[in-house]
């Protein structure tokens, strides 16, 4: 599920509960920080019970709630505060939605596009450089330069998914996901389809969120500085779960499930990452 798509659920909750079918004024919908329960946070519930005379937010949040949980791609809904909504989307969603977002990608690139610009002081390194290891330490301290850290991260990535295709590994999404025709509330993969989407733990389920929430960035603005600021949160994200998760099974390992589910995770991350740095006149390199 993409935020859009969240965006599209809430406000039909808010007709259903509130009766109303203009959305509040003021409604945020925000990536979860960790501290709180949910993938999303939304102060909807607050907004629209302030239009409503006499209505208190907490039980507008409650009936908000209530609709939202009915939908199969929401996990949870919990109220906090004096309504706060949290939202968790359940793991096979979030693999769905970032297999269109790769499906989308494939279809829009067109020969020529990754081309730079001559004047592009972010230069390619040598193709033929092996991608680093993630350094020992934490991931934020690795780079002054956020174009050098989104570009060093992608190529990373890269090199990942070369490493487990070598392996065999098996990557990419379902056929129906792949397509890009996965819609919120039709018929989509069951869990079982979008391989290993439940053996993915909280950590990575949250850097798939922030993969949808990036693309969702990517789409709505040109913005140079608010690009660089999305791409370069999402490279920190990246390298802090590839400090601490393994795409490739050692030798005496089997493969499993997660380890599929890891290989569409990075190839999402790559692929926005790949869009950005376009968008920003970068060429995003294969090897560093």
């Amino acid at each position: 599920m993409t935020p859009e798509q969240l965006r599209t659920v809430l406000a039909e909750a808010a007709a259903d509960a509130a009766r109303t079918a203009h959305p509040a004024d003021g409604a945020v919908l925000r990536r979860a920080d960790g501290r709180t329960p949910g993938h999303w946070h939304s102060n909807l519930a607050l907004r629209t019970a302030a239009r409503l005379d006499g209505a208190d937010a907490h039980d507008v949040a409650e009936q908000f709630a209530e609709a939202l949980r009915r939908h199969p791609d929401i996990a949870a809904v919990t109220v906090s505060g004096p309504g706060f909504l949290g939202i968790e989307v359940t793991a096979a969603s979030l693999l769905a939605a970032v297999c269109a977002i790769i499906a989308e990608q494939i279809a829009d690139a067109e020969p020529g596009a990754d081309a730079v610009p001559a004047a592009d002081a972010h230069t390619s390194a040598d193709d033929g450089d092996p991608a680093p290891e993630v350094p020992d330490g934490p991931a934020r301290a690795l780079d002054d330069d956020p174009v050098h850290l989104i570009r060093r991260s992608h190529a990373h990535g890269r090199r990942l998914l070369r490493n487990a295709a070598a392996a065999g590994v098996p990557g990419g999404c379902p056929r129906t996901a792949a397509r890009g025709d996965v819609r919120v509330g039709e018929a989509r993969p069951d869990s079982a389809e979008i391989v290993g989407a439940e053996t993915l733990d909280t950590g990575e389920r949250s850097l798939l969120v922030h993969v949808t929430e990036a693309a969702d960035t990517l789409a709505r603005t040109r913005d140079p500085a608010a690009l660089t600021a999305t791409l370069a949160d999402l490279a920190h994200a990246y390298l802090d779960w590839a400090a601490s998760h393994t795409l490739v099974p050692t030798l005496d390992a089997d493969i499993t499930a997660v380890h599929a589910a890891r290989a569409v995770l990075v190839d999402a991350v790559t692929t926005v990452l790949a869009r950005g740095l376009r968008l920003l006149g970068v060429r995003a390199p294969e090897r560093m």
